[in-house]
């Protein structure tokens, strides 16, 4: 019983919350080309500004992200570790940058060219998938996700009738 009366006095003398690691793995990556660019956030606000500006800034220069990493792309499966996160919720964004140009591509109609994906794999109605969607909550354990990365279909233009060709 004199353990539970002295923890106040423990954690008025500043003792750090519990503090936990957060795996994510990005699966599906299509190719050694690029950066595998993944972001962690801590807000809707944070979250919200940096899916508006991937296509602009990327991620590394976002100014609302709690964290981020930065991973020469490999086929298959890569995975990045954060450490020592306080317990709260958490979303992560990642892309395939596949061409180096720190950027999200998108075509004419705003539709992403590279491989993206959010934490719970969670995926919006023609648009972005809410921070509420996306989020993962950590209370002190150790936890682990894995993100599987989303690529545009490549367009192949049907044979012409007349030629038979591309």
């Amino acid at each position: 019983m004199r353990g539970l009366a002295a923890l106040p006095v423990l954690l008025a003398l500043g003792l750090p919350a519990l503090a936990a690691d957060l795996k994510v793995t990005v699966d599906g990556v299509r190719s050694d080309q690029g950066t595998i660019m993944i972001g962690l956030y801590s807000s809707a606000e944070g979250f919200n500004v940096a899916i508006k500006h991937s296509t602009e800034a990327g991620l590394l220069n976002d100014k609302g992200r709690l964290v981020g990493a930065a991973i020469r792309a490999a086929g298959g499966a890569q995975s990045t570790v954060f450490t020592q996160l306080r317990p709260g919720r958490y979303a992560v964004i990642v892309f395939h940058d596949e061409n180096d140009n720190g950027r999200l591509d998108e075509n004419p109609w705003g539709v992403p060219t590279e491989g993206y994906g959010f934490s719970n794999d969670a995926q919006g109605v023609l648009a972005a998938p809410s921070f509420d969607a996306a989020s993962v909550t950590l209370d002190g354990a150790d936890e682990s996700i894995a993100i599987s990365l989303i690529y545009p279909r490549k367009t192949v233009r049907a044979p012409s009738p007349a030629t038979g060709l591309e």
